[in-house]
C-alpha cells in the first residue's frame, strides 16, 4: 500500500467518518444487529469520562502550582466567568431570536403526535428536574475544588518544582494510555449512530427535519459569526481552530459528547501553544459553565414550543424565560441528554409551556445533542485560545 493511501487510513478523523457511514447503513438494513451495539458506545463514553477526571485535576494542579501569581490567577478566573456568562447569554437569547424569525414550530401536529407517542415517553419530572439541574454535578466540583486548593499548597511549598515534575510524569503517563484506548474511537461511533438509526427510524425523524435544520444553521451561524470575531480580534482563525480540532469534533458528532474529548483537547491546546494553567482551568471550568451549543438549544426549543402551541407571551414572561434558561444551561454539563434534562427542567418551571411539547424533541433529541455537543467543544477551545491570548499565556509555535 503507498505512503499516501496508509497515512490516510491510519489517521483518526477518516476512521471515524467511515465509521459514521457504516453505522448509518447498519441502522438502515440491519436494525436487529445494529440496536444490540448499543453497549459499546455507553462502555466507551464511561470509561472516557473516567480518563477526564484525572486529567482536569493533574491539569489545574500543576498550572496553578506553576503560575508565577496568584492575582495573575484571580484575574483569568475573573475573565474566564464574565467570558462564560456573555457568550451563553448571548447564545440563548439568538437561539429565542432566530427561532422567532425562522419559525421551525410552526407544523402540523395531527399524526405526527400519534407516531412519536407510539415511540418514545416523556422522562419523568421526578428524576429530570428541579433545581439540582441547574447545577455541574458533584464530582465536577469535587474535582475543581480539590485540584485548585492543592494547586495552591504546592505554589507555596520551597520544593515545589520537584512535584510538578512529578505530577506531570504521571499525567504524561495517563495521555500515553487515553492516545491508545482512542483508537477504538471508530467502534464506539459505528456503535451509537447505528443504534440511534435502527431504534429512532426515519419516519418518525423526517417531520421534525425542520427543526433539526434550524438547530444547525444557527450553531453555524454562531460559530463562524460572533466565535469567528471574536477569534479574529485575538488574531485567531476560526478555520484555523476548526482544522486543529478535527478529530476532536468527529468524535464527539459519533459519541454525542463532547466530555469524552477533554483530555485530548486539552493536549491538542497545550501543544498549541497555551500555557497549562490556562488550558486546564479554562476547559475545565468551561465544560460546566460555557455550553454555547446547549445555550442555543435551550433557546430554540423553548421558542419551538411557544411556536408549537401558539402562545402568547408577555414581556414579564420573556424575562423570566431568559433568567431560567441561563440558570438550567449551567447545568448541562457534556453528556449525553444533559441538555434534554436541562430543557424539560426550564419547561417544569414554567407553566405557560405544555411539557406534552418535549415529545416532539425528544424524537430528534440524538441530531440535536451532535448539533450542541460539537458546538460545546468549539465554543471551549476558542474561550481557552482568547483567555490565553489576552493573559499572554499563548506561545506561538
Amino acid at each position: 500500500m503507498p505512503d499516501r493511501l496508509r497515512k490516510i487510513f491510519s489517521n483518526l478523523a477518516f476512521q471515524v467518518l467511515i465509521a459514521l457511514i457504516a453505522g448509518i447503513a447498519a441502522g438502515i438494513y440491519f436494525p436487529a444487529f445494529a440496536i444490540k451495539q448499543r453497549f459499546i458506545g455507553t462502555y466507551f463514553i464511561s470509561v472516557t469520562e473516567w480518563f477526564a477526571g484525572p486529567v482536569i485535576f493533574l491539569s489545574i494542579t500543576t498550572g496553578i502550582a506553576a503560575i508565577a501569581s496568584l492575582r495573575k490567577l484571580g484575574r483569568i478566573a475573573l475573565k474566564s466567568i464574565l467570558l462564560f456568562e456573555l457568550l451563553t447569554t448571548v447564545a440563548i437569547i439568538f437561539g429565542l431570536g432566530m427561532a422567532a424569525l425562522l419559525k421551525p414550530g410552526t407544523i402540523n401536529k395531527g399524526n405526527l403526535q400519534e407516531i412519536i407517542q407510539s415511540h418514545f415517553q416523556l422522562p419523568d419530572h421526578e428524576t429530570s428536574s428541579g433545581w439540582n439541574n441547574f447545577l455541574p454535578p458533584q464530582h465536577v466540583l469535587w474535582i475543581l475544588a480539590s485540584a485548585m486548593t492543592i494547586g495552591l499548597l504546592l505554589h507555596f511549598l520551597p520544593q515545589k518544582d520537584r512535584y510538578i515534575v512529578k505530577l506531570e510524569k504521571i499525567r504524561d503517563l495517563i495521555f500515553s494510555v487515553i492516545t491508545l484506548f482512542f483508537s477504538l474511537t471508530p467502534l464506539a461511533v459505528f456503535s451509537g449512530m447505528a443504534y440511534t438509526i435502527a431504534s429512532f427510524g426515519l419516519h418518525s425523524i423526517l417531520p421534525m427535519s425542520k427543526l433539526v435544520a434550524v438547530m444547525y444553521l444557527l450553531v453555524i451561524i454562531f460559530v463562524f459569526v460572533f466565535l469567528g470575531l471574536l477569534l479574529r480580534y485575538y488574531k485567531f482563525s476560526i478555520w484555523q481552530l476548526l482544522v486543529l480540532i478535527r478529530e476532536e469534533i468527529l468524535i464527539v458528532f459519533g459519541t454525542s459528547s463532547s466530555r469524552t474529548v477533554i483530555p485530548l483537547l486539552i493536549a491538542r491546546l497545550e501543544n498549541y501553544g497555551c500555557s497549562k494553567p490556562v488550558t486546564g482551568f479554562v476547559l475545565s471550568t468551561g465544560y460546566s459553565f460555557n455550553l454555547i451549543g446547549t445555550s442555543i438549544y435551550l433557546g430554540l426549543c423553548t421558542m419551538f414550543l411557544i411556536q408549537l402551541y401558539n402562545l402568547e407571551i408577555d414581556m414579564y414572561t420573556w424575562c423570566k424565560i431568559v433568567l431560567i434558561l441561563m440558570l438550567v444551561s449551567k447545568g448541562a454539563s457534556g453528556v449525553p441528554g444533559a441538555g434534554f434534562i436541562a430543557l424539560s427542567s426550564a419547561i417544569y418551571i414554567l407553566p405557560e409551556i405544555p411539557s406534552e411539547g418535549l415529545l416532539f424533541i425528544v424524537a430528534v433529541e440524538r441530531f440535536l445533542n451532535e448539533a450542541r455537543s460539537i458546538t460545546n467543544t468549539i465554543g471551549n477551545a476558542a474561550s481557552t485560545l482568547v483567555i490565553a491570548k489576552s493573559e499572554n499565556e499563548f506561545t506561538e509555535r
